[in-house]
């Protein structure tokens, strides 16, 4: 069967992600909530000194996510494996936390039919992505072990939910297969050389895969290594890719006016530090989409919601990202945004392209409330709808951007996943922040290794075991 990788063949651009921002200026929505041309000017020295320095993080490595869109060769070995398993296997199973299962779920919930599906010649992606026990019940009710392959996807092994699931899981399968055959039905990314799933490959001799270095699970949705998932499902992994680097390109200038992502991340900036933009909204007219907006979710967040350590206080920044589902949401969470104080930016990701049109029957044309849609196509409608709620945005004086993706196509996917990932960098340099940094989940981390009796953690495990103590006893009931 052939790749679904398209490795190597050399193809023409895209069209273009499209970015307006004029929905968050005065001229749009007046002067209470609209940024002014002076505002925007005043960041533009400090956003070329971002641009400039986030080029040499990259020079000196120090931003290693950013590079591995041009890693040929991982592609190239994901392609290969892939070759390997597609008719060997009914069933992909995804056993990764902390993000790292989003890139694969993008890619197929956007651009696969049922992908969730199994048998009869295709390959189904299920994903265990957490501990809970009636998700991972529910997966191995699904498929037939002997036709499965499962990813287990943890950088160093700091993901206590990927590893219990491991665990479990590798279980079933030796009783199940027995401890041969177990081995074929197991793949392991992971570190290179440290943690304890490298320490398992290299004592029972299973698969394994290198979870680059530097890397952090939500920040690998361009890895080739944790994209294997998507090429089994005849994803065109290479043409995402290049979308990334096109749109990597777009966004390497220092000129702000001249880079789509000094622009978005200036926009962010102001109307969080001056106009007290509390909340990012997503807002995404196209249920396909829903996989991109769930990474794109936890990628702000974990990039930018931090304590700015001053010298008498801190202070905390970054904004509260949450998603809306276009026709779904626009019935329900719109009250909160229009009819509140306007501390939220919404952010309008809409299709140019849908596809094949659907046409709306000329039925009950005798009844005046239905006769109207007559002839009218689905895709005018969720145009319609989108455009009337930016509409009702900016008359409301909320502020507002719209990123417009050409089409539902692999390239234009890896052109929006750069824009975004490069403007929450670029947020994150304005605001003073490090982007890779999370010691609030270290410290989850270490809580739930306290609470689990992993040994040097003892004093995180009192914590939470006095608070559970201390609650009990205030709620007997």
């Amino acid at each position: 069967m052939a790749s679904g990788g398209g490795g190597g063949k050399k193809r023409l651009a895209g069209p273009p992600v499209r970015l307006d921002v004029s929905g968050a200026t005065q001229e749009q929505i007046g002067a209470q909530a609209g940024l002014s041309r002076a505002e925007m000017d005043s960041v533009a020295g400090r956003l070329r000194e971002s641009i400039a320095r986030l080029g040499t993080e990259r020079d000196e490595g120090r931003r290693p996510f950013l590079e591995m869109a041009y890693r040929a060769g991982d592609l190239t070995d994901t392609i290969a494996r892939a070759d390997e398993l597609r008719d060997e296997i009914d069933w992909f199973v995804l056993v990764a936390g902390e993000g790292a299962a989003l890139g694969n779920r993008l890619l197929t919930e956007a651009l696969v039919d049922r992908p969730s599906e199994g048998g009869s010649g295709r390959v189904g992606l299920l994903v265990v992505d957490g501990a809970d026990p009636i998700a991972l019940r529910s997966v191995l009710s699904r498929i037939e072990l002997r036709r499965t392959v499962f990813q287990v996807i943890t950088r160093a092994g700091e993901s206590v939910e990927t590893l219990a699931a491991f665990l479990v899981l590798r279980d079933v399968l030796l009783r199940e297969l027995g401890a041969v055959e177990y081995t074929r039905h197991l793949l392991l990314t992971t570190d290179a050389d440290v943690g304890p799933l490298r320490q398992i490959v290299n004592d029972e001799g299973l698969h394994s895969t290198v979870f680059p270095p530097g890397v952090a699970g939500h920040q690998a949705a361009s890895s080739p290594a944790h994209l294997l998932g998507s090429v089994l499902l005849d994803v065109d992994v290479a043409a995402f890719l290049e979308g990334v680097r096109s749109m990597d390109d777009r966004c390497r200038p220092a000129d702000p006016d001249g880079n789509p992502a000094a622009l978005l991340a200036t926009v962010y900036y102001l109307l969080a530090t001056l106009h007290g933009v509390q909340t990012s909204v997503l807002f995404a007219y196209g249920d396909r989409l829903g996989g991109l907006a769930e990474w794109w979710r936890q990628f702000w967040a974990a990039t930018l919601g931090k304590k700015v350590e001053g010298e008498t206080s801190s202070v905390a920044v970054g904004t509260t990202p949450v998603v809306a589902r276009g026709t779904v949401d626009q019935y329900t969470q719109v009250q909160m945004y229009l009819d509140v104080p306007a501390d939220k930016v919404v952010t309008f990701l809409g299709l140019a392209d849908t596809g094949p049109r659907v046409e709306v029957p000329h039925s009950y044309g005798d009844i005046e409330d239905i006769g109207y849609l007559g002839g009218h196509t689905l895709d005018e409608l969720i145009k319609l709808e989108q455009a009337a709620v930016e509409w009702a945005t900016a008359r409301a004086g909320r502020p507002a951007v719209s990123i417009e993706i050409p089409a539902l196509t692999p390239h234009a996917l890896g052109q929006v996943v750069r824009l975004l990932e490069s403007t929450a960098l670029l947020c994150a340099s304005l605001h003073d922040v490090d982007p890779h940094a999370r010691p609030a989940v270290e410290g989850i981390r270490r809580l739930v290794s306290g609470a689990l009796r992993r040994p040097g953690f003892e004093a995180e495990g009192e914590a939470v075991q006095h608070w559970v103590a201390e609650r009990s006893r205030r709620s007997p009931s």
